[in-house]
């Protein structure tokens, strides 16, 4: 691998919570076990792993770094196009992604909700009734993102 061709990637999940590393044998682990009708779907999140591994110029030793983000599924309410976008990934992904992604245990909580926030928006006009799920144009934003993230923009 060359030093100045370092390897990027996201990766994510849905998951309970903020845990940034889970053991088999924790007690939160055992919340993907089951899918809780209790379960709150403001502490539900999409995880994001943006890594990176580069060779390092000197040592040409190899460095893998992460950072987890963590976005609350509650937030995709106000977000044209991502409803639509995320639920058709979670419907018609392929089925040894989908399980590898291990989402079942908040399927339940997500999926329902999807299905009413891109009816929403296509109610309300955000998103056009006739619109097919792809990566937006705007990738990695959608429009509108500036008047929700002003300090971004």
């Amino acid at each position: 691998m060359p030093c100045d061709k370092p390897i990027q990637r996201g990766s994510w999940n849905l998951e309970i919570g903020e845990p940034l590393y889970l053991q088999t044998d924790e007690a939160e682990w055992n919340l993907r076990q089951t899918q809780d009708p209790d379960l709150p779907l403001s502490n539900i999140y999409l995880r994001v792993d943006w890594q990176t591994l580069r060779r390092m110029p000197k040592s040409r030793a190899m460095a893998f770094n992460f950072k987890a983000l963590f976005t609350r599924v509650t937030d995709f309410r106000r977000e044209p196009y991502i409803p639509k976008l995320v639920l058709k990934i979670l419907l018609e992904g392929k089925q040894s992604l989908m399980e590898y992604k291990d989402g079942w245990h908040v399927e339940h909580k997500v999926i329902p909700a999807l299905r009413e926030w891109a009816k929403e928006q296509e109610e309300n006009g955000l998103v056009p009734k006739d619109w097919k799920e792809r990566t937006l144009d705007e990738d990695p934003f959608y429009p509108g993102w500036r008047d929700h993230y002003p300090m971004h923009a």
